[in-house]
Order: C-alpha cells, then structure tokens, then sequence
C-alpha cells in the first residue's frame, strides 16, 4: 500500500510542497529572533556560545588545593572571558557577536 501512495504523483507534489514549507520556516525564523532593521552578519543560531563559569565554580576551582594548575588556569580564563565579544571570520575581516545576544553584530574589516 505504502509503495503505491509513494509512487503517485501527489505524494511526490506533496512531500515537495511540504518540504519547501519546512525549509521556509526554518531560513525564516532565524530573522524572527532578531528585531526589524538590525544587520545581521552570521545567523545567531550558529553563532557559537562560550562555555558559562558561574562564580561559586569560579571560587571552589581556586580554593580547592586538590585542582590541578592547568585546570585552574583554564577555569580562570573560562571565568574572565565569558563576557568579552565572540569573534567569527566573516569574508575578509570578523564579526563581533555579544555573548549575551547574538543579534548584536559589528563587521570589523581589514
């Protein structure tokens, strides 16, 4: 039975027309995010995050005699860079992305 539905030409008209109407609302809810007017470089969506370092991680991290130096080392730099701006290479220069809100967006080019 299913061979034949699949055979039809409707069903091919069908999985088409559905597949398109999946694909439309996928390119176009990365825009929905965004509000009207803001020039968006890299699709927020794709943008990536930085891992986040709470501060009570932060401090037991650093009192705990047991942690290892790299791996202090590596939670302090977690901590301290959580907020400063995701750098992404776009064309021949980067974009600058808020951690915060990746529909904050600013071209930097060469």
């Amino acid at each position: 039975m299913f061979e034949r539905i699949a055979r039809s030409r409707s069903a091919h008209i069908l999985l088409v027309v559905g597949a398109a109407a999946i694909a439309d609302g996928c390119l176009q809810s990365a825009a929905a995010q965004c509000a009207a007017g803001i020039r968006i470089f890299i699709d927020p969506r794709l943008v990536p995050q930085r891992p986040q370092v709470s501060s009570e991680q932060f401090r037991e991290a650093l009192a705990n005699p047991m942690t290892p130096p790299n791996v202090r080392d590596m939670v302090m730099k977690l901590y301290y860079e959580q907020n400063q701006p995701i750098q992404v290479p776009f064309r021949d220069g980067v974009v600058l992305i808020s951690p915060k809100d990746p529909c904050i967006q600013q071209y930097l080019g060469k």
